[in-house]
């Protein structure tokens, strides 16, 4: 498994850090924080996950793979929620739908539902719930027509 967690830029990077350091026992120095150029730099041992800056409303991207699994024993979603819930903050999760701009959005409360972003723009940018989302009641939604809910057809 690789993680690949987009978290709300309100939220800081030694936020994520901690959480994942609190709740899941990293250790600290596996866990880097800061621009991909400047991880060579890195003094500590090799990381396991990496919280780097990426543009847009969500600004932190949480990228690791199965060691991080090993330790946590957690989906990508259930550490994305356990994370937010101790943060406050927001995250995008891929909903493994074959539809690119569908995604789950985790609330601060761990709550979370499917999402529209913008097409065509990098920076994930939510347009409107596909879903209702309980601890996201202002976020309007939008449900797709029948034939775009991909996730249904499994």
């Amino acid at each position: 498994m690789t993680y690949g967690i987009y978290f709300d830029r309100r939220t800081s990077a030694e936020a994520l850090r901690q959480a994942l350091h609190s709740v899941y026992g990293v250790p600290l120095e596996l866990i880097y924080t800061g621009p991909y150029e400047d991880l060579n730099d890195y003094p500590g041992p090799d990381p396991i996950a990496l919280i780097t800056p990426v543009d847009g409303q969500f600004g932190h991207e949480l990228s690791a793979g199965d060691k991080l699994e090993e330790l946590t024993k957690a989906s990508e979603l259930e550490l994305a929620q356990a994370i937010c819930r101790i943060t406050g903050g927001r995250a995008l999760v891929d909903d493994g739908s074959v539809a690119p701009d569908y995604w789950f959005l985790v609330a601060a409360d761990g709550s979370y539902g499917r999402v529209l972003t913008e097409p065509d723009n990098d920076e994930l940018t939510i347009v409107h719930a596909l879903e209702p989302i309980a601890g996201e009641p202002e976020l309007p939604v939008v449900p797709p027509p029948d034939w775009a809910q991909v996730w249904r057809q499994k």
